[in-house]
């Protein structure tokens, strides 16, 4: 027959759960403190080339000399970008797995008819790294030098321009599809497993044109192999000056802005994941990488965890009505 138990128990029971909770309450910012006492991976779910493996490799540096531990860059292609990302929801949620992730983070799930994850709950936030308007870059071969001659041949040959992009799901992908709805016209999407590839067959031209960043691909322009027709933001990009904006070109009010950010697995301790904000943040202070993105056309704008999980709620709420405009899916 069951006995409760004496007020004495009760009372020693009550004191040591008091000393355990006392005790996780010092030991997790003491885990902190310590943290991170070896390497840590940062996964890039693109192939190397593209301007996401170019700027994570960048702050994985920065952020190896404030961690005092190397943060190694890992590339995992595929799916979407969901290949990469799955790999880090199910690491072990200790701040030494995290992901350099992009728009498509949001966007991926979205084009799946099966549960694959969720951007919010299944991830932690550590922060946003940066922000930049997209490039509408066109292979010479066209002999188009404006929006306005682009969609007026694109209109004269229905389905014969293709835009290249990172993979089904990119925020290259949506960029592309919502200008071709906002000018009319029918453009054919040839996807890549990353931006890497895509630029290589734009270059070649087995592709025409390209919604991309212009983070590695400034010196194409320079030099003839591409032309930058315009720019994707409502106001010009600081490296392009002289390049207007899709708005400025005809289409009042496009917009199309990409992001990269950095996340951890669900369940990561918070005293762990702020000491990987602070590195981020003190990361995206450095010169060396505001300079070197900024003639790129990119703007070094790190965040708080709570400010990404803010944008990841907002996105998912605007890609979800993008993609059922468009009524994309994987097939």
């Amino acid at each position: 027959m069951f006995q409760p138990p004496s007020s004495f128990a009760r009372r020693r029971f009550a004191a040591l759960a008091f000393a355990f909770a006392a005790a996780g309450t010092v030991a997790a910012p003491a885990a902190a403190q310590n943290f991170p006492t070896h390497p840590l991976r940062m996964v890039v779910a693109y192939a190397p080339g593209g301007a996401t493996d170019i700027v994570g490799r960048m702050f994985a540096q920065e952020m190896s000399e404030i961690l005092g531990q190397s943060v190694v860059l890992e590339n995992r292609a595929g799916g979407g970008t969901l290949v990469g990302t799955e790999s880090v929801r199910r690491s072990a949620p200790d701040g030494y797995t995290l992901l350099f992730g992009t728009n498509a983070f949001v966007i991926t799930p979205l084009l799946h008819d099966t549960k694959t994850y969720d951007p919010v709950a299944d991830f932690q936030p550590i922060g946003q790294a940066t922000v930049q308007s997209l490039g509408i870059l066109v292979t010479p071969g066209l002999k188009l030098r404006t929006v306005k001659e682009f969609i007026e041949y694109a209109k004269a040959n229905p389905g014969k321009i293709n835009f290249a992009s990172s993979g089904n799901g990119s925020a290259q992908h949506l960029a592309g599809e919502a200008f071709a709805k906002a000018a009319g016209i029918k453009m054919v999407h040839v996807p890549y497993k990353g931006t890497g590839p895509a630029m290589a067959d734009l270059l070649a031209g087995r592709v025409d044109v390209m919604f991309s960043s212009l983070v590695g691909n400034m010196e194409h322009v320079a030099e003839g192999r591409l032309v930058l027709i315009a720019t994707t933001g409502l106001s010009r990009s600081p490296a392009t000056p002289n390049v207007p904006t899709v708005d400025e070109s005809g289409l009042k009010g496009f917009q199309a802005e990409t992001w990269q950010a950095i996340l951890a697995p669900a369940g990561t301790p918070g005293p762990v994941a702020q000491r990987l904000n602070e590195a981020l943040v003190k990361a995206g202070k450095s010169p060396k990488i505001i300079q070197t993105l900024a003639a790129q056309g990119m703007e070094v704008r790190t965040t708080s965890a709570e400010e990404l999980r803010q944008l990841l709620v907002r996105d998912t709420t605007q890609y979800k009505a993008l993609l059922q405009q468009t009524k994309n899916t994987l097939q």
